[in-house]
Order: structure tokens, then sequence, then C-alpha cells
């Protein structure tokens, strides 16, 4: 097996501080009453710091870059389609463009907020290794390989169930027509579902080698479930606040979809993990 993972201190030190400091804006967020929006926006730039510097070590360099690439550019592209022509996500409209006392923070071009595009980079990264782990996804086995954006798929699509009602809630997006689910309507979750699907498949086209769930048994991957951690701690903290704001449906499913998660986790921890391939020259005897 390729190893082309970093063991840097500098990283280890990074992914450790931008994993708290998420967690710690999360709770922030959640104390706050009202909500100040600023705390809103910086579990966002957290995640992405932290999906960045978790990357490099467990993806190496060259995919790590890749991945950014692909987690950034194609999901402002849906944005924009959603958010300017009513496209994969329905007629959705962000919160800066219809009312200015609502900061959604830095707008990118055709009115799309960087955090929107930010969040998608880092719930992408998330999904992406844990349908890699949940899968035991190997490039030699093809149907856990093409399974991969299925799965990372319906992570996301789980992590909506509350964060969609969150953030309609809290005014930072709305849709033209309110939706049958806490004012989101399906084509919302469809969206997620097919944006993600595609990105992941994308990537896995691009960069093949990165499913390998036998990283996860090197010594060096050590910090690899923090990144499973952190896509819990996203479900939960949306629950939260869906519960803060009397969303109670879309709260106690958030908080479902957290313990299911976790428990798979759990039980796959159990599971014997694939052995790292080793390649050897066969001896010669004398």
């Amino acid at each position: 097996m390729e190893r082309d993972t970093y063991n840097s201190k500098l990283l280890t030190w990074g992914i450790w501080i931008t994993g708290l400091a998420t967690a710690g804006f999360m709770v922030a967020d959640v104390m706050v009453r009202p909500p100040a929006f600023w705390l809103a926006l910086m579990p966002v730039y957290a995640l992405a710091a932290f999906a960045l510097l978790h990357s490099f070590t467990y993806l190496g360099s060259r995919r790590a870059i890749w991945f950014l690439a692909l987690g950034l550019i194609l999901p402002f592209i849906s944005e924009y389609l959603g958010a300017n022509f009513g496209a994969i996500f329905g007629s959705q409209w962000f919160a800066h463009a219809r009312d200015m006392r609502v900061n959604v923070g830095l707008m990118l071009p055709g009115r799309i907020p960087l955090t929107a595009v930010l969040t998608w980079y880092g719930l992408l990264y998330l999904v992406f290794i844990s349908a890699v782990y949940l899968l035991q996804a190997r490039t030699s086995d093809v149907s856990s390989f093409a399974t991969v954006p299925l799965v990372g798929a319906l992570l996301m699509a789980c992590w909506q169930l509350s964060a969609g009602p969150a953030t309609v809630g809290r005014s930072l997006m709305g849709f033209a027509q309110n939706g049958f689910y806490h004012h989101v309507p399906l084509s919302s979750f469809v969206g997620w579902f097919v944006t993600t699907m595609f990105v992941l498949l994308f990537f896995q086209i691009v960069e093949p080698s990165a499913v390998d769930a036998g990283r996860f048994g090197q010594p060096e991957q050590r910090l690899a479930p923090l990144s499973f951690a952190m896509y819990g701690a996203c479900v939960l903290y949306a629950s939260t606040i869906c519960l803060r704001m009397n969303a109670t449906g879309a709260g106690w499913l958030g908080v479902v979809v957290f313990l299911v998660f976790m428990l798979a986790m759990a039980a796959r921890a159990r599971t014997p993990q694939p052995s790292p391939q080793l390649h050897q020259a066969p001896s010669t005897t004398t």
C-alpha cells in the first residue's frame, strides 16, 4: 500500500486546535441567546480548516489539493445554479440578498456566501472519510468502491435533516416556496444528495487510490477517528439549534441520526480491519 501520508507535529497540532475550535464555537453558538450570527459563521471556518489539515494527513498532499479544488468549485457551481436559477435545490435564496440585517459573511459572485461553499467542503470531507471507513472500501473491491459516493451522499442528506431546518429557522437561507419539512422542500434534500454523490464520484475517478480503508490501520492515522467525531458533532450541533428553536421534530430526528451513526462506527471498530498489502520481492535461495 502506498504510504504518502504525513506525520507532522505541526499538522497534528493544527488538527487538534482547529477541531477543538470547531467544537468550542458550536457550543458557544448554542449557548448564546439571542444568537449572535457571527458565532454561527465561526464553526464553518474552523471546520473547513480542520478538514484541510486532516486531509493532508490522511490523503497526502496531492489528493488533499484535488479534494480541496473539487470540494470548493463544484459545490459553488451547484449553489450558484440553485440561488440564481432555482436548479438542483429548488428555488432558494440566501438571507443576505433579501435582508441586509442578517450577516452571512463574505459574498462570492452570484450572491453565494463563502460560508455556504466552505460548509460543503468541510462536510464533503467528513462524509467521504466516514463512508470509506464504514464500508471498509478499497480500490480492489469494486462493490465497496462504487458504494462510497452513495453512502457519503446518504450521510450528507441525514445531516441536512436537522441542518436544513436550523439554517432556514435562523433566516440564513430560505426558499421562494416553503417546503413540507420545516419549510425545506424535498428538492433541497435531493440536491444535497445528488451533488454530494457527484463530487465524491468525480474525486474517486481522479484519485481512485484515495479509497483505501487500509490506511486506518497505519500508526500515523491515529487522528483519523477525529473526522468521525466531527461529523457526529455537526449533526448534534444542528439538532441542538433545532431544539432551541422549537423545531422539535427535526431536532430529535437529528439526535437519532447522531446515535445511529455513532453506533455504526462503534460496531465497525470491532470488526477486523483490512491488513495492508505488502509487496515483497521474491526471495532467492542459494
